[in-house]
């Protein structure tokens, strides 16, 4: 008769290894699936590119560009501008990328300035459209502060940055707004969260686990005042994006603390 006593353990421990080699492949295809974002070492990012001329000379010397749009539902079409009124100058975003050499080597920040539940469906068709033609692979964010059109632009396959409410402009105690802040990002995951960096303290205190996307206000030129502001942040391991508006990137060690 053949004894169990020994199969028997043997038989569970084959199991056991059987399951967590499942657990293992589909964590490990979930990740592939989904990967996490491949920021360019340089983390200063040209701020407010909304025009041809300067996407590409910033597209020389930035690895990531920022440019404002708004989505036009009468021509179904995006229009680049920071202000509605800029739109009239009819630069789509299409031909805004047409200016910038080999557009699959650099990084995007899309603001979207309008962007809604009612036209985020579109606005993405048109930008996976641009990014297909343009041969772009995962090399760029859409920001708004809209949840609700974040989700359905994330159904697209497109990365996110919630924009965040700066407690300087609103009348909203530190508290409330932590809390918030969190409800909201647990109900979206967004790829990273964006805001001032006069905000930059309390996003690394309170949600350090975020990528974290930061506009700077800088002069043209590197100024003393400016330029140790910018090494702060961008020395920081949670910070991954710091717009700026100098003609050129700073030298900086990223070594990060």
């Amino acid at each position: 008769m053949l004894c169990t006593c020994s199969v028997e353990p043997a038989l569970i421990i084959s199991r056991l290894l059987n399951f967590l080699f499942i657990i293992a492949f589909f964590s490990l295809l979930s990740s592939c699936n989904r990967p996490d974002f491949c920021y360019p070492e340089s983390k200063q990012w040209a701020h407010r590119v909304n025009d041809t001329t300067a996407a590409k000379e910033k597209s020389k010397c930035f690895d990531g560009l920022e440019v404002d749009v708004y989505y036009s539902e009468y021509q179904n079409k995006i229009f680049v501008g920071h202000n509605i009124e800029d739109t009239a100058n009819n630069l789509q975003l299409d031909k805004w990328f047409d200016a910038i050499d080999n557009p699959a080597k650099k990084y995007f920040w899309i603001d979207f300035k309008n962007l809604s539940s009612k036209n985020a469906d579109k606005a993405a068709d048109i930008i996976c459209s641009i990014m297909e033609s343009k041969g772009m692979k995962d090399n760029l964010f859409v920001e708004s502060y809209d949840t609700k059109a974040l989700k359905i632009v994330k159904k697209h396959g497109l990365r996110v940055i919630l924009w965040t409410e700066n407690l300087q402009w609103n009348n909203v105690d530190t508290a409330t707004w932590i809390a918030d802040t969190k409800s909201t990002i647990e109900e979206l995951a967004p790829d990273a969260i964006s805001n001032e960096d006069a905000m930059y303290e309390l996003l690394i205190d309170h949600f350090p686990e975020q990528n974290i996307h930061l506009w700077q206000k800088t002069p043209k030129t590197h100024k003393k005042e400016n330029t140790q502001r910018t090494y702060e942040l961008c020395r920081n391991k949670t910070v991954k994006a710091v717009l700026v508006d100098y003609n050129e990137p700073l030298s900086i060690d990223n070594n990060t603390k």
